[in-house]
């Protein structure tokens, strides 16, 4: 019986200590964790501590203190992916700043060190300005010179900025490897007969689904270059006398809690606020004054300070997406010329002028530009990812992601 006993009690402290780690039965050694080999690239090795570091200084990018709060909020395999991801991408720079070491595009001498070491400094002194005007300028802090020592040292403490040399051989390692990336950019070229052999393709897709339903035409704006629209649509300019943010959030807070009463009793009583302001601006637009310094001096919409919207208006067409009586307004209106009357939405009073004609094929030479630099960039990074798997085929690779899941994270 004494011997069941032993082997329970060993069964137990084995399922207590994978529980908890701070058990002594699983004393972890952090130096030597970090010091596993997660990586080796034709002989160059790459630590798994220099992986974690990397997933930290990702995961402060996201927001987050610490590798729990990111677990806690993504899960662990998207913590597992995360490292995998940072391994792969430190493999492929290793690889590059090989490359770029023999194609003599790396410059670690005392002079390029001096000069990049001085852009840091006063990269750095620049932060700390910035943070002392922060300092300065709030008086709810109390202790400025420590507020701007915590802020300070927690930027270069994060950034890897505390050891200034390991700082400057980082920059000039970076610099080479962005120097055999347009080595390698500079070897791919795309043309406009390329871009229009893409036009022709997107057109035949985009007409056949956009004419069958116009809300496609939203979708492909999102995913990228549109080259056609739905038919019977119209390009709108919006003069917005808008209500304040706050009460638009307010709205639209009433609005999700399933309390349209409710919203629409304050966005009446703040039209209201608002209407001699919105029947002012109606009369100079319908007297003629220019609709787009109009919009500049008096609008609030932001999107229309934006390219396209900012020379040509919004696309409007049943199922556009806009706000409904906005939608519904915009395709009322006549003419081209035409300007509406007020149209009250959540937002406030909308003055709307119908531009142009919309629908039908966007010409080529509107959107070759984009499909040019879009192709460009696509076709490089397609001779980026084909020649580092063609690298990494020919050359001695080795990984070990299982490590990065030893020990401690």
């Amino acid at each position: 019986m004494s011997r069941i006993k032993k082997i329970i009690t060993a069964a137990v402290c084995a399922v207590l200590c994978m529980t908890f780690v701070s058990c002594s039965m699983v004393s972890v050694n952090e130096e030597k964790d970090r010091a596993q080999v997660a990586a080796e690239v034709n002989g160059t090795q790459i630590t798994k501590g220099e992986v974690l570091d990397q997933v930290d200084m990702t995961i402060t990018g996201y927001g987050m203190t610490s590798r729990e709060a990111f677990v806690e909020q993504y899960g662990a395999d998207q913590f597992t992916s995360l490292k995998e991801s940072a391994l792969d991408q430190m493999v492929e720079n290793e690889i590059l700043y090989q490359h770029a070491q023999a194609d003599g595009l790396a410059d670690d001498s005392e002079e390029a060190k001096a000069e990049k070491r001085a852009e840091i400094e006063s990269s750095l002194e620049s932060l700390r300005a910035s943070i002392e005007s922060v300092a300065e300028n709030d008086d709810s802090i109390t202790d400025k010179e420590a507020y701007v020592e915590e802020q300070y040292n927690e930027y270069i403490n994060t950034y890897g900025y505390a050891d200034l040399d390991k700082a400057v051989e980082t920059a000039l390692r970076s610099d080479a490897i962005n120097a055999e990336v347009g080595k390698l950019n500079d070897e791919v070229s795309y043309t406009e007969e390329d871009a229009k052999g893409e036009y022709d393709s997107l057109l035949s897709q985009q007409q056949q689904l956009i004419d069958q339903d116009p809300t496609n035409y939203t979708t492909y704006e999102q995913l990228g270059t549109v080259v056609y629209e739905p038919q019977g649509s119209r390009y709108i300019k919006n003069l917005l006398i808008g209500l304040p943010e706050d009460v638009q959030s307010e709205i639209k807070t009433l609005r999700q809690n399933g309390d349209d009463e409710g919203a629409d009793a304050l966005r009446d009583e703040e039209l209201a606020k608002i209407k001699a302001d919105a029947d002012a601006a109606l009369a100079r637009a319908k007297a003629g004054e220019d609709f787009d310094a109009l919009i500049e001096e008096l609008g609030t919409d932001t999107g229309m300070t934006q390219e396209p919207a900012k020379t040509k208006g919004y696309l409007v067409f049943e199922g556009s997406g806009m706000v409904a009586e906005f939608e519904e307004a915009a395709l009322a209106l006549p003419s081209v010329g035409a300007i509406s009357e007020l149209v009250a939405t959540d937002y406030g009073y909308h003055i709307l002028q119908y531009t142009s004609e919309g629908g039908g094929a966007i010409p080529f030479e509107e959107v070759k530009e984009t499909l040019m630099s879009d192709g460009l960039s696509t076709a490089q990074s397609a001779h980026l990812n084909d020649t580092l798997t063609q690298w990494k085929e020919a050359e001695d690779i080795k990984t070990y992601p299982e490590r990065l899941s030893t020990f401690e994270g």
